[in-house]
């Protein structure tokens, strides 16, 4: 009990560094394309609460630091609701204010009066930021510290396990499992841990000729990376030891980039289609209490051991900035999500006035926020259910 009191600062620093990370840029996806599009920001602030600094730039948008440093907001002219919900009557009543205050164009840079395509474009611009900033971080991990890999090389099987019921053997290099490709032992533990009870074929290269073999592999509860319990899918060998460390030019590390960022992506989808179909339990679906727990963690580990603090304070920033290119994408994915009160809930509602050539009726606008918002309630507590279940069986 005691470490975790001493720990919490530690937790909370790693916590508020990785958040505010994934969130600003976020927030500043919304911004550099508002800009663009015409929108004008009143106001940015880099976390939320009481207003502790500021300046006003030359576009008179407010710059500010707020006294609770997580994440942050831009808020653009004609856009205060914080569910950027129109109401009519308040938008006519702006509308009639502005035109009598400043004329005819007064209503030029006023979000919820641009096209309905510019809208769409600030609204897609905050997930779209979060994507591209994973590439950033993966493409500059790769470029600057390369990459270890092991060989999809067989060193062991175990006993009693699936892969000895499939066939496969000490010194088998895999080539593909389920029908994707293996390049390294990291691909085959990817696949296999969300492919539980899924019978694939798997491609061997075997003394120079090519076999095919079935696997199927187990349910098992394993550790995650800070000690916690994950039930995942089990094949049963084991690395050959061998690790390569690979250096990429920054094309190749672009590339490299782009390519762990869609790993991501394909990985998420892949969880959740199997978590609706049944095939997985719902308890890897965290909030920001595993988050902290997550970030916390990799923080203290990196300080661990016989290295200098300059070296032990590089591993913490590397770790816990490739976890924010993870989360980054985490968070680009949820923003998607067809739900009001979220940016793919606005896009679902731009493209309904796209098409219809008129908004959707405030009585289903109002009723979608409103169910919008409850669904994000239930999600965020039962994610925090899970969070809490977690740290029971981390620190039991």
């Amino acid at each position: 009990m005691l470490d975790a009191i001493l720990s919490a600062p530690v937790f909370l620093a790693a916590f508020v560094f990785v958040i505010s990370i994934v969130v600003v840029f976020h927030e500043l996806g919304h911004y550099w394309v508002g800009r663009w599009c015409g929108a004008k920001a009143e106001a940015f602030s880099l976390g939320f609460g009481p207003r502790l600094a500021g300046w006003t730039d030359r576009h008179g948008t407010e710059w500010q630091i707020a006294a609770f440093p997580v994440g942050g907001y831009v808020r653009f002219v004609g856009d205060a609701d914080a569910s950027s919900a129109p109401d009519p009557q308040e938008l006519e009543a702006l509308r009639r204010k502005l035109v009598a205050e400043r004329g005819p164009d007064a209503t030029r840079g006023v979000f919820h009066f641009l096209p309905v395509w510019r809208r769409a474009l600030i609204v897609a611009a905050g997930p779209v930021a979060n994507f591209i900033l994973a590439i950033i971080i993966f493409t500059l991990l790769f470029s600057i510290f390369g990459a270890q890999t092991q060989p999809p090389v067989i060193g062991g099987v175990e006993a009693d396990s699936p892969a000895e019921a499939a066939g496969l053997m000490e010194g088998d290099r895999i080539v593909s499992i389920g029908g994707r490709r293996v390049a390294s032992f990291g691909d085959l533990s990817n696949i296999v841990m969300l492919s539980a009870g899924e019978t694939m074929p798997v491609v061997v290269e075997r003394g120079g000729d090519t076999v095919t073999l079935t696997a199927t592999p187990a349910r098992m509860t394993r550790e995650d990376p800070i000690g916690g319990d994950m039930d995942v899918g089990f094949l049963g060998v084991r690395s050959n030891g061998e690790t390569q460390t690979q250096r990429y030019n920054p094309a190749e590390a672009v590339v490299m980039g782009a390519n762990q960022t869609w790993g991501v992506v394909a990985s998420t989808g892949r969880y959740l289609g199997r978590v609706i179909a049944g095939k997985e339990s719902a308890e890897m679906l965290g909030g920001p209490v595993r988050i902290a727990t997550y970030s916390g963690r990799l923080a203290i580990d990196s300080f661990e051991g016989e290295a200098s603090f300059g070296e032990k304070l590089r591993a913490a920033l590397v770790r816990l900035i490739s976890l924010a290119g993870v989360l980054s994408v985490g968070l680009g994915l949820i923003n998607l999500a067809p739900i009001p009160v979220l940016d793919g809930g606005h896009l679902l509602y731009y493209g309904f006035e796209a098409a219809s050539g008129r908004p959707l009726s405030e009585r289903a606008q109002a009723f979608g926020f409103k169910a919008g918002l409850a669904l994000v309630a239930g999600l965020m507590l039962f994610a925090t259910w899970n969070d809490l279940n977690y740290l029971r069986g981390l620190f039991s």
